[in-house]
């Protein structure tokens, strides 16, 4: 039987107030084998105790065909949850996006098995803004692609490292599109576009960024890994999200390990729980990244 719900279904359904993607998603699951219409879909909403009208419906469905095409004039690529072309690794996590959307070349993040994570704090010391771009670029030249947030700081020098070395980097975002944000990294953003990587969102073009959506990327920046390295970060920061989505999925943790005495900084506090209480393996020198590659593509499967 044919899949007949689409991304035109699920962008309306997004649209409707008080409907989450959860709930969306549990739709999608249960009538995902079933041609449905619009009245169809008021149908199952008022069982489910959400009062629309079928004007609304009808409204919202006008507004999705647009949304559509805006982002065929934006070359934003669409791949809703269902399609081959989805990710298998997002299959797998808890509370997977419906949608992606891709701007740029996208083949290489299928496979979680060819990209690593490189994460940190916005604000680095002067030692971790150096060690992520080295980090970063050393990683490059041993053919992997980097999946970072397009942040200031740390995710900064990873993007630009793997594009340094030629290689391809994804960047995750928390917004729609059809935006940069910051804005200072729109340069980087057509960067990464123009040397054959891509920036990913889960949300729809206009769609701004919130606290909630920074913290909802980065279970997609572990998911689309198969290791996450963080550089650095405070206990409270931002970073600490990924790691402990990291841990969830059961993907690889390392960090970066600096000397006793820098690790006295208050900005590696982070770090310092990461390596004595989550069991992270630490990266001290290239060694330590060697070891980390040999391991990684020994167990690919």
């Amino acid at each position: 039987m044919v899949v007949s719900i689409n991304c035109l279904d699920i962008i309306s359904l997004l649209s409707l107030e008080g409907i989450g993607r959860k709930r969306v998603g549990l739709i999608l699951k249960q009538y995902r084998n079933i041609s449905l219409s619009i009245k169809d879909i008021y149908e199952i909403l008022k069982d489910k105790n959400y009062y629309f009208t079928l004007k609304e419906l009808y409204q919202v469905y006008e507004k999705s065909k647009n949304i559509i095409e805006e982002l065929n004039q934006s070359k934003i690529h669409m791949i809703d949850c269902l399609s081959t072309a989805y990710p298998d690794s997002l299959r797998k996590i808890e509370d997977p996006p419906l949608l992606l959307f891709i701007k740029g070349y996208y083949d290489f993040i299928y496979n979680e098995k060819n990209c690593l994570a490189v994460i940190g704090s916005r604000e680095p010391t002067k030692k971790g803004k150096k060690t992520a771009y080295n980090i970063a670029r050393y990683l490059a030249r041993k053919k992997f692609s980097i999946i970072s947030g397009l942040a200031l700081g740390c995710d900064t020098q990873a993007h630009l490292a793997c594009l340094k070395e030629k290689g391809r980097t994804a960047a995750i975002l928390a917004h729609g599109l059809n935006m940069i944000y910051p804005k200072e990294n729109e340069k980087l953003a057509q960067d990464i576009i123009d040397k054959g990587g891509c920036l990913i969102s889960e949300y729809l073009p206009y769609e701004k960024a919130k606290n909630y959506t920074f913290i909802e990327r980065d279970r997609l920046q572990s998911a689309l890994s198969q290791a996450v390295i963080v550089i650095e970060t405070e206990e409270t920061g931002g970073t600490m999200h990924t790691v402990r989505f990291a841990k969830k999925q059961n993907k690889l943790l390392a960090c970066v390990q600096y000397t006793p005495e820098q690790m006295q900084d208050y900005k590696l506090s982070g770090n310092k729980i990461i390596l004595n209480e989550l069991n992270a393996i630490p990266v001290r020198n290239y060694e330590d990244l060697d070891d980390l590659i040999t391991y990684l593509r020994e167990n690919k499967s």
